[in-house]
């Protein structure tokens, strides 16, 4: 008994060098040896194609012919990677590194997330503009030479509050106010109470106790 194979379709396969002369929507209009060639970007070309590059177009007919690469470039332009729809970036066993010689700008429409058991950044100086930030967090170590706040208002409302210092000093310019159950200052050698007009009361009881107390 005869076996009839099925005859393959003949292909004339086209493979050209040329130059994109427009992109329209999507297609660029590519000109190879005096005939202009209308093809959609391939999905494995990631360069985004501009008006003047040298391109290779392929395809197995005249109907089905994609721009495969970028091949030449005017010099001191940018190089753009694109896609339709999402992209990942993945490396299964390895690392990933991202290196520039001067600027690495990360843009986003939306928003940016980073996810990672450590995060680690390392920088000489660091400016952040953040209109508003909410940070939650169990646990917060800070280490810094020299620290200054500049604010409108500073609220901190803690369980508990401890501060250990050297030397502290704090200048208020008009109102000092300190609101507690029970207020406990001593001081291993001299307490200084001093004001243009200075009052103590006391609702129940007020004791002064000292060797030595002198009024003038």
């Amino acid at each position: 008994m005869l076996v009839t194979r099925p005859q393959l379709p003949a292909y004339d396969p086209i493979q050209l060098v040329g130059q994109v002369l427009s992109i329209d929507n999507g297609i660029c209009t590519v000109q190879c040896d005096g005939a202009n060639w209308h093809c959609a970007r391939a999905l494995s070309c990631l360069v985004e194609p501009q008006i003047g590059d040298e391109v290779l177009i392929s395809g197995p007919d005249r109907d089905r012919v994609f721009l495969l690469a970028i091949i030449a470039r005017p010099e001191n332009t940018t190089v753009t990677l694109s896609v339709t729809g999402d992209m990942a970036i993945r490396s299964e066993a390895g690392a990933v590194s991202v290196h520039s010689a001067r600027l690495t700008h990360i843009h986003s429409n939306q928003a940016v997330k980073l996810t990672a058991p450590n995060h680690e950044q390392e920088n000489d100086s660091a400016i952040m503009k953040i209109g508003q930030m909410n940070y939650l967090g169990k646990k917060l170590d800070a280490v810094v030479g020299s620290t200054d706040f500049f604010s409108n208002v500073i609220g901190l409302m803690s369980d508990s509050f401890k501060s250990v210092a050297r030397l502290c000093f704090r200048h208020v310019k008009e109102v000092d106010h300190v609101r507690a159950q029970t207020i406990d200052y001593e001081a291993e050698k001299l307490t200084r109470v001093h004001g243009g007009y200075t009052t103590l009361t006391a609702q129940e009881v007020m004791k002064i106790n000292g060797d030595q107390i002198h009024m003038s």
